[in-house]
């Protein structure tokens, strides 16, 4: 028996020697590698299989796991798994806890992120078992990051807040301002840059009080990106500049690459392109000198825009080509949309209209893939929100039942109410199912009310183009392609959905009357009036329901003026309606019927009477629009007066 202990005594001491050499002679850690992968993970196992039920042996081999992990190479992951099952078997709970957050690290970093996931939630309910916060912290950060780079933002925010207050309750300052910093990223993704600024700050002055200059860096460097997307270059710059500052402190040379592209970037926002080119060039060679082929592809980008702005189109296409090809390679969408824009304007410069309709369309396909992607991932969200709440719901339930095994007595009544509660539940689960019957109806005959308008408009904006396409030279058709390109996507997004926002509904509106406009070679001109209180980002209304009266406001009012011709669009808030004027200077709806100009019932006219009853079976408070001749009140023309209800905004337009 003694002598079984002294060998496990020695074990311990052998084991232990080697961390602390490795430790304080990292020649040993290179000798070491030396040993090929198979060979080095066997004799961590057989290290780990001699260590019996030592935790403080098993906790060595962990450590030694992580010194070893680049040199096990592929082998890696098949420890970390060994290492599980060893911990299981032994019932070493928190072993097995440590090493699944490590495990979904790998998984992350190899971006298998579902499993990686998957492995973070393992851990977490080990660390729930065991009642250990500080990892259930990590765990909460590391589930949060594997949904952010898959754009779930909503589930990343939700884990990385559960993270923060577990690290603000243990104190963990270090924690809580890396989550505080990553919050703040997200929010930013989110265009939230209030929310984003705050968590920024917040994570600066722990960042200040700690000394940690990394983070400073960080930070400095988001701030000065949320002020360059609100259009503040100089602000923008003061922020970059000091992250610079500190990072020239830390010798990061690779974070300097970024700091003078981010530089270059605002300067070009500002229009000073010489310093621009300056700094973009000096970050283009750390990140050359470093091969990070995202920021090579930046630089190569917004060089060639500068020199597109100087109109030097050689280099500027040699620039935008080299940048097109990297992001190509490493499938970098936003950056492509950012590129082919500018080589959009860049072959029209030249004349070349093929080209220039080529990367217009290959834009058109990368956003559609984009949309494509976001949707999936917003189903996928809502599925693993949904079964996450379910998971936990069940330890909820689980907890419970112990506290019902010590109410034996309360059982019955327990039972008698879950019963009367079931059944009313029930009967209302059943009245809600037929109002979302009804919903649903309405939803459909509305959809189909749409898809009936659509064929209807498009045709009319077509014939606007090849009108236009007819009388004019081709460079300007090409030009106001894009606005047509730029109608059409809005009608079809427009047409799946039951509300927009209110500055999208203006926009289309707009490229409507621009398409007009040209068809009629400019005889009338138009305003669009919204008074600065209404927030047209933030107010929805439903869609497509303007439009025929400004049609008709062109077709019947307008349509015999050489020039001269106005069209007048006015928004106002009134309680929680949208009123919209529409005028125009024509002859009048009375003279125009009395012409006998309108003798058919208009398609769009009829459409829009079924599309506000359902409207107005729920939102009854809607007026009927009111038609008025200007005549009768010595002038000229005729003005609509029309309501909308101001609905309730989605989340989907608020992102």
């Amino acid at each position: 028996m003694s002598s079984q202990l002294l060998s496990v005594n020695w074990g311990k001491t052998i084991l232990l020697g080697i961390i602390l050499s490795l430790t304080f002679f990292p020649e040993s850690y290179a000798r070491g590698s030396k040993l090929p992968p198979v060979e080095l993970k066997d004799s961590l196992v057989s290290v780990l299989t001699d260590a019996g039920n030592d935790t403080l042996l098993v906790d060595s081999v962990y450590a030694l796991i992580k010194i070893y992990r680049r040199q096990l190479k592929d082998e890696y992951k098949n420890i970390l798994v060994d290492y599980i099952n060893y911990s299981s078997d032994i019932g070493y709970t928190r072993g097995a806890m440590r090493m699944y957050d490590r495990l979904g690290l790998n998984e992350r970093y190899s971006e298998r992120f579902d499993s990686a996931v998957f492995y973070h939630h393992k851990s977490l309910e080990l660390a729930i078992q065991l009642k250990d916060s500080f990892q259930m912290a990590y765990n909460y950060n590391n589930i949060g990051q594997a949904y952010r780079l898959q754009d779930m933002n909503s589930l990343a925010i939700k884990n990385f807040h559960k993270a923060l207050d577990l690290q603000e309750a243990n104190g963990n300052d270090k924690g809580a301002s890396f989550t505080q910093n990553t919050l703040g990223a997200v929010y930013v993704v989110q265009k939230e840059y209030d929310q984003a600024m705050h968590y920024f700050r917040e994570s600066q002055k722990t960042a200040k009080h700690r000394n940690d200059l990394r983070t400073q860096s960080y930070n400095l460097g988001a701030m000065g990106e949320v002020y360059m997307l609100q259009n503040q270059p100089d602000s923008a710059i003061l922020y970059f500049t000091t992250a610079k500052d500190i990072k020239l402190e830390m010798g990061d040379k690779k974070g300097l690459g970024v700091s003078n592209h981010l530089i270059g970037q605002a300067y070009f926002n500002k229009g000073d392109y010489f310093k621009a080119e300056s700094y973009l060039n000096g970050a283009l060679n750390l990140h050359l000198k470093y091969h990070t082929e995202r920021y090579i592809a930046l630089c190569y980008d917004y060089l060639g825009k500068i020199k597109l702005k100087q109109n030097k189109y050689d280099e500027a296409a040699d620039y935008l080509l080299k940048a097109k090809s990297i992001s190509t390679n490493i499938h970098s969408y936003e950056n492509l949309l950012s590129i082919n824009s500018s080589l959009k304007e860049l072959y029209q410069n030249q004349r070349q209209w093929p080209l220039a309709m080529q990367v217009m369309v290959q834009n058109e396909q990368i956003n559609d893939s984009i949309y494509s992607l976001k949707k999936a991932r917003e189903m996928q969200a809502l599925e693993i929100e949904y079964e996450t709440e379910k998971r936990e719901q069940q330890i909820k339930l689980l907890s419970a039942e112990n506290e019902i095994k010590e109410q034996r007595l309360k059982i019955g009544i327990a039972i008698i109410a879950l019963l009367v509660l079931t059944i009313g539940f029930w009967f209302f689960m059943q009245k809600e199912k037929q109002k979302r019957i009804l919903l649903e109806r309405d939803k459909v005959r509305q959809q189909l009310l749409r898809s009936q308008m659509n064929p209807h408009f498009l045709f009319n904006a077509l014939g606007s183009i090849q009108s236009y396409m007819y009388q004019n030279d081709v460079k300007t058709a090409a030009r106001y392609m894009g606005n047509f390109a730029s109608l059409t996507r809005s009608i079809l997004n427009n047409s799946a959905v039951e509300q927009v926002s209110l500055d999208e509904e203006i926009s289309t509106l707009k490229n409507y009357l621009e398409l007009e406009k040209m068809r009629l070679q400019s005889n009338f001109q138009y305003s669009i009036e919204v008074p600065e209180d209404i927030d047209v980002e933030f107010v929805a209304v439903p869609p497509m329901l303007i439009q025929p009266f400004v049609e008709n406001a062109i077709k019947h009012g307008i349509k015999n003026y050489s020039s001269g011709g106005k069209v007048k669009l006015a928004f106002e808030e009134k309680e929680d309606l949208i009123h919209v004027v529409i005028e125009d200077n024509g002859e009048g709806i009375n003279t125009t019927k009395e012409k006998g100009t309108i003798n058919h019932k208009s398609m769009a006219t009829t459409i829009f009477k079924q599309r506000m009853k359902i409207i107005r079976d729920k939102f009854p408070n809607v007026p009927e629009p009111v038609i008025y001749d200007l005549s009768e009140n010595d002038s000229q023309g005729t003005r609509i007066d029309l309501y909308l209800p101001i609905l309730e905004l989605s989340p989907i337009l608020n992102s």
